[in-house]
């Protein structure tokens, strides 16, 4: 998708960030802090979906504006593959608990480089399964990051990306160079995605006449 960032975010300045913060090493109270920072993002999502209708989830504003339906799929499925990969959960919900037909997704679910006219089509049929969707979710991640083992967090988690795939993503700034760690996917692809993508529903909430989150 095709972003609409300001001068504020080119990337000039993007190349002048040599990393975030990255702990050296892996410890009990390492864990501690991003499971605390995790459930607190997991508070904010599950706030901000629990008073939404049917109807505000697929509002559809313009083309090249999301609906909501488009951000909680990304983000919550999102989660759910991430938590099956690098934490050991088994088979993601989604497929394992056939959760396509219960919300009654239409479209497929969104991944790194879905077209936009592909998202702009996401559609949910019903509110309620998705909330009880996502909330298996957060739950079976919470219980994996206290679940596993310490030294786990420590492994490679994958074989480093092409820069071409990195371009714009947080974990490039976060580990700029060498191997990713799987504590690495949990601060950018759990901690760190769930915050970006609140500040997408944020703003559809505000869309549809709906209040903040704080």
């Amino acid at each position: 998708m095709t972003s609409r960032a300001g001068p504020t975010s080119a990337p000039t300045r993007l190349g002048r960030v040599q990393s975030v913060a990255r702990p050296s090493a892996v410890s009990e109270e390492w864990r501690a802090g991003v499971a605390q920072r995790i459930a607190a993002a997991h508070a904010l999502w599950q706030q901000g979906v629990s008073d939404l209708t049917l109807k505000q989830v697929n509002h559809f504003e313009r083309g090249g504006v999301l609906p909501i339906a488009f951000t909680l799929m990304h983000f919550v499925a999102g989660e759910d593959r991430n938590a099956a990969r690098y934490l050991g959960t088994g088979t993601p919900l989604w497929d394992k608990e056939g959760w396509a037909k219960r919300v009654g997704l239409v479209g497929e679910p969104p991944q790194r480089g879905t077209p936009m006219a592909d998202a702009e089509r996401i559609r949910l049929g019903d509110v309620d399964a998705w909330r009880a969707y996502q909330s298996a979710v957060f739950a079976r991640t919470e219980r994996a990051l206290a679940a596993l083992p310490l030294a786990s967090f420590a492994e490679k988690a994958m074989d480093r990306p092409p820069p071409s795939m990195l371009k714009g993503a947080f974990i490039a700034l976060l580990v700029p160079e060498g191997e990713i760690r799987v504590s690495d996917v949990c601060e950018a692809y759990l901690f760190q995605h769930a915050v970006r993508h609140l500040g997408e529903l944020e703003h559809a909430r505000a869309l549809v006449g709906l209040g903040g989150l704080s």
